[in-house]
C-alpha cells in the first residue's frame, strides 16, 4: 500500500511539473509572493508568471522533491549555513544571474527587485 501511494505522489507530481511546461492551469500556483526574510529589503516575485515563463520547478526548488517543493527560506536562511548560502547569496546569484545571463528586466540594479530602496547598494 506504501508503495501505491509513493508511486501516486510522484505521478502526480511529475503531471503538475509536465503541465507547467505545456501552459496548463496553475492556479494552484501563488501569484505575487513577498520575499521578506530581511525586513528592509522585501522584494515581490511573480511566482506564478516564472512558473509559466521556465516550466521547471526544479530550476528554482533545486533540492526539493517534484510535488513537494520547499520556500527558498526554508534552507536559505538571512545568514549561511555550512554550506548552504544565505538567502541574500541565493537569490542574488540563482536570479540575478539568470535575469543578467538572459538579457531579461533585470539588469542588475538593487531597486529592479527592491523598490522601496533609493541607494544602489542593497
Amino acid at each position: 500500500m506504501k508503495k501505491f501511494a509513493a508511486l501516486t505522489g510522484v505521478i502526480a507530481a511529475a503531471l503538475f511539473c509536465a503541465s507547467l511546461a505545456g501552459g496548463a492551469d496553475l492556479s494552484g500556483i501563488p501569484g505575487k509572493i513577498e520575499l521578506k526574510v530581511y525586513p528592509k529589503r522585501p522584494v515581490t516575485f511573480d511566482h506564478r508568471g516564472h512558473a509559466k515563463r521556465i516550466g521547471n520547478c526544479r530550476k528554482c526548488h533545486h533540492m526539493s522533491k517534484p510535488g513537494d517543493e520547499e520556500r527558498c527560506f526554508e534552507c536559505h536562511k538571512a545568514k549561511k549555513d555550512g554550506d548552504t548560502p544565505s538567502f541574500r547569496e541565493a537569490m542574488h546569484y540563482r536570479c540575478k544571474n539568470c535575469h543578467m545571463r538572459d538579457r531579461k528586466k533585470v539588469k542588475g540594479a538593487c531597486k529592479e527587485c527592491h523598490k522601496e530602496i533609493s541607494s544602489s547598494k542593497p
